[in-house]
């Protein structure tokens, strides 16, 4: 799940206290470490006091690991009540990370970033390529000349083949059951999600979109908002992706 603009009302804001039991089993650390590689196949490796922008930051997970490695790390998200949980954990281990509630489709910072790194398939929920566009622009005008941007995106065999259909193991703190249903002419998915609380009781449904993109569509939206040196793998590791490939990560350098 991820936290880029996909439609007006903040899609996260029911989940936000319940998000980090949720990814409890996700492996942040080897995230952290796999796209530490990626920029170091990149020819800009992260290094302790690298400027770290990170995009779509949700409760901050990834932000604040990049912090304890001695990263300087701004996280940004459209979602306030995302943010509130992201400065709530980094108040408690007196991390040194910022957090600013910004649309990724319209934000102006300094341009003073070795890296920009957008996670989770955050950018399948901007539904509009313009507006993918947009994104693009405002991320590379925040680069420093020739910093990465790290980002992986859900393909379209993954959304054709409803890979967000799922539900949550037995004993999971937050019951879940996704739904989701992929139109191919759009190349939209709708996922319908219901959670059940089992320490309040709390249910409550939310409705998440994404968009599918060709490869050839993220790197004309790229090439136009001044990104070059496109490079693609197949999520978590070294390869090119294939067909089968149901994430992608791209690594992309700001113009110099």
């Amino acid at each position: 799940m991820s936290r880029a603009r996909a439609v007006n009302e903040d899609q996260f804001a029911r989940i936000a206290p319940h998000y980090d039991a949720l990814m409890a089993n996700v492996p942040y650390g080897l995230w952290v470490d796999y796209v530490s590689r990626l920029a170091t196949l990149g020819g800009r490796p992260i290094w302790p006091g690298s400027r770290l922008l990170d995009l779509a930051t949700g409760t901050g997970s990834v932000a604040l690991e990049f912090a304890r490695r001695g990263c300087l790390v701004v996280g940004v998200d459209l979602s306030a009540p995302m943010i509130a949980e992201a400065e709530r954990k980094a108040a408690l281990e007196d991390l040194p990370a910022r957090f600013l509630v910004r649309d990724l489709c319209d934000f102006d910072l300094p341009a003073e970033f070795d890296h920009a790194v957008c996670l989770y398939d955050s950018l399948n929920y901007i539904l509009d390529p313009e507006d993918l566009q947009h994104a693009f622009a405002h991320i590379e005008r925040a680069l420093k000349p020739g910093a990465l941007l790290i980002f992986d995106v859900n393909t379209v065999r993954a959304l054709d083949e409803e890979m967000f259909t799922q539900k949550s193991r037995p004993g999971a703190p937050v019951e879940y059951q996704w739904k989701s249903k992929y139109d191919p002419r759009t190349r939209t998915s709708r996922i319908r999600m219901d959670f059940h609380v089992l320490s309040t009781g709390e249910k409550f449904r939310i409705i998440h979109r994404q968009r599918a993109y060709t490869e050839a569509e993220i790197r004309s939206l790229l090439f136009h908002a001044g990104f070059t040196n496109v490079t693609t793998y197949d999520a978590y590791r070294s390869l090119p992706p294939g067909p089968e490939s149901d994430r992608v990560f791209y690594v992309v350098s700001a113009e110099t």
